[in-house]
């Protein structure tokens, strides 16, 4: 397949000029413009702009699927494959919420005998672990009655029984024992800090043994303010991923726009957040072992706590570039930043031979700007 009459975001995350020949899957030519066909079918562009498949590294369902509480795991995933395929998502990590132990560990198995077979839309990218490992003070959407101690050997079993997929695992940072927890789970996941109470100094700490992620910053932690900083202020001044839920809902856009320009263009990961009602309308939903209800655009449990998202990833993106980030930078939140903090970047992320040929098309008028198409 040819991709021509276009243009392409590059590594660097410029646009420029360029056809793209794929081959059963794979990235296998960036060209000139005006590359010839050699007998594959072609795709014109019309000027539009060929990108990286989006990633979204926290999703707990979408179209009327809830990954958390489907028995039949292998046809949740499809539903969530193809959904998110539609919506030009490369790949996903299905995202496990607080659930009775046992569960959780049946749940990562029905995960492993899905991951065994390929699925027809995005790639899985893994399992975001958001429960069980979290602080009953900041709980939000996840039942507070199935939330556990970190326990180390309990996440190496979930791990295991996944078929060594977890990607993610969520932790309180000031729960009994979360620094032990910390250094040894980030010896085969990374670590993220989630649903929180920490102050400032526990957060540094955390960060110090081993947290590479903060999982929806800001929501389900204590606000940051002059002289209690909290958790979220340590994370922003780290090194660590920072995920926003850019629905218009959770985060306000100026907060947004703060964010980034405190951490730069490299460390900003949009993510859904979605649950499953995402794709659909109003109603109840499941998610995980709770009831939701979606009145517009909002999901909230009977005790009016917002339950995820029911914006997708795509257009997530669409409404951060509509809150005033740089287009490209937006993109890279998206794209290669998730793919980084999932360790995927490999095979997704960025437009390079070898790669996923998994693409997404935007318009050329939405990424123009500093770099604008053409230049």
């Amino acid at each position: 397949m040819l991709y021509k009459n276009g243009y392409i975001v590059t590594r660097n995350f410029t646009v420029r000029e360029a056809d793209v020949r794929v081959s059963k899957g794979i990235i296998t030519d960036i060209l000139p413009p005006g590359a010839v066909s050699d007998g594959e079918g072609e795709i014109d562009l019309h000027g539009d702009v060929l990108c990286p498949g989006l990633v979204d590294m926290h999703i707990h369902g979408c179209k009327g699927v809830d990954f958390s509480s489907e028995d039949d795991t292998c046809s949740c995933l499809d539903v969530m494959s193809r959904y998110l395929h539609s919506r030009g998502v490369a790949a996903f990590a299905p995202a496990a919420m607080t659930m009775p132990y046992e569960e959780l560990c049946r749940l990562m198995e029905r995960y492993r005998a899905a991951s065994l077979n390929p699925l027809s839309g995005a790639a899985l990218a893994g399992v975001y672990l958001e429960g069980p490992f979290l602080s009953a003070a900041k709980c939000a959407a996840q039942p507070e009655e199935y939330i556990i101690p970190p326990d180390s050997d309990k996440l190496r079993e979930l791990h295991r029984r996944s078929g060594e997929h977890i990607r993610i695992a969520c932790v309180a940072p000031e729960a009994d024992g979360a620094e032990q927890f910390i250094r040894e789970a980030a010896g085969f996941c990374r670590v993220s800090a989630a649903h929180t109470a920490a102050d400032y100094e526990t957060g540094v700490r955390a960060v110090k043994a081993g947290i590479t992620n903060a999982t929806h910053l800001y929501n389900a932690m204590n606000d940051v303010t002059r002289r209690a900083p909290g958790c979220a202020a340590a994370l922003l001044e780290s090194d660590c991923f920072c995920e926003l839920i850019c629905d218009g809902i959770h985060i306000h856009p100026a907060v947004i726009r703060l964010t980034f320009k405190m951490i730069g263009e490299n460390r900003l990961i949009i993510v859904s957040d979605g649950m499953a009602a995402t794709g659909l309308g109003e109603g109840t939903f499941r998610l995980g072992t709770q009831c939701v209800t979606v009145k517009g655009s909002e999901a909230r449990l009977s005790n009016g706590f917002l339950a995820g998202s029911v914006t997708d990833i795509r257009t997530a993106f669409q409404k951060a570039v509509e809150y005033g980030l740089p287009p490209l930078d937006a993109l890279r939140a998206v794209t290669i930043n998730p793919a980084r903090a999932l360790g995927i970047d490999g095979s997704f992320g960025t437009i390079e031979v070898g790669k996923s040929a998994r693409l997404t098309v935007f318009s050329a008028d939405l990424l123009r700007g500093a770099d604008a198409a053409g230049t």
